[in-house]
C-alpha cells in the first residue's frame, strides 16, 4: 500500500493582513457615516426644539381657555385679564378665571372647578421670563391653600393676550364689568428667546386663537374675525 499525503491550503499572513485592513476600512466608513446622521439629527432637533416647546404651551393654555366657566354661582369666580409689561418693556400679560381643566394632582378635595392664574415672572437671568400657571384646586377649603405652581415654558420674551367681544379685540378684560359674560376668543401670543436671529430679530413667536365656548354667542359667533384685523 502507498502512502497518500493530505495537503490543506491555509490563509497566509499577507491574505490576513490585507482581509484585516479591509474590514478596517469598511468599518470606518460605517463609523464616519453613522456619525454624520447622528449629526443631522441632532440638528434637525434643535431645529424643531423652539417650535415644540411653544406649541406645547399654548396647547395647555388652550385647554384651560377653552374649559373656562362662566363667572356666575358659588365656585365660579370673575374672569380678570391685564395688560401688562415686564421690566424690559416686553408684553406680561396676566389672567385669572375658573376653568373645569384637568388638575396638575388628583386629590381628596378636587372639584371639576379650579381657579387658574396664568402670567409670567423674571427668569434668573434677568432677560428673559418664566410662564407660570398657578392651579387652585380646593376652592371649599375653609382656609386658602397654596396653589399648585407650574411651569409651562422658559425662556419666554413676551407673553400677549387678546378678547375678543364679538365686534373687537380687547387688551383687558373683566367680567365683573362685562355683564358677568366670557370673551368669545382668546387671542394667545408666546415670543420665545430660542430661535432668535439677525432676520427675526426677536425669536420664534405662536400665536393661536381659542374659541370659549361658553362665551360665544349666536349673534356673534359668526362675527369673530382673524387676530390682527
Amino acid at each position: 500500500m502507498t502512502d497518500r499525503r493530505r495537503t490543506t491550503r491555509a490563509f497566509t499572513l499577507l491574505e490576513m493582513l490585507v482581509a484585516t485592513a479591509l474590514i478596517a476600512i469598511v468599518a470606518c466608513s460605517l463609523y464616519a457615516s453613522l456619525g454624520i446622521a447622528f449629526r443631522a439629527r441632532r440638528s434637525a432637533l434643535g431645529a424643531v426644539a423652539p417650535v415644540r416647546k411653544a406649541d406645547l404651551a399654548v396647547d395647555m393654555l388652550g385647554e384651560d381657555l377653552r374649559c373656562a366657566v362662566v363667572p356666575k354661582g358659588v365656585l365660579a369666580g370673575p374672569f380678570v385679564g391685564e395688560d401688562g409689561q415686564d421690566v424690559a418693556g416686553s408684553d406680561s400679560d396676566s389672567l385669572v378665571f375658573y376653568s373645569t381643566t384637568s388638575s396638575p394632582e388628583p386629590a381628596v378635595g378636587v372639584g371639576d372647578i379650579k381657579k387658574v392664574e396664568l402670567g409670567c415672572e423674571t427668569a434668573d437671568d434677568g432677560k428673559t421670563q418664566v410662564l407660570l400657571r398657578l392651579v387652585t384646586t380646593n376652592l371649599l377649603a375653609p382656609k386658602t391653600p397654596e396653589p399648585v405652581r407650574e411651569v409651562l415654558c422658559r425662556g419666554v420674551l413676551a407673553f400677549n393676550l387678546r378678547y375678543f367681544d364679538g365686534s373687537e379685540w380687547l387688551d383687558n378684560w373683566d367680567s365683573t364689568t362685562e355683564d358677568n359674560t366670557l370673551p368669545c376668543a382668546i387671542e394667545v401670543t408666546l415670543q420665545l428667546d430660542e430661535g432668535r436671529t439677525e432676520r427675526n430679530g426677536g425669536g420664534l413667536r405662536a400665536t393661536r386663537v381659542f374659541l370659549v365656548p361658553c362665551g360665544v354667542r349666536e349673534s356673534d359667533a359668526t362675527q369673530i374675525i382673524s387676530p390682527g384685523s
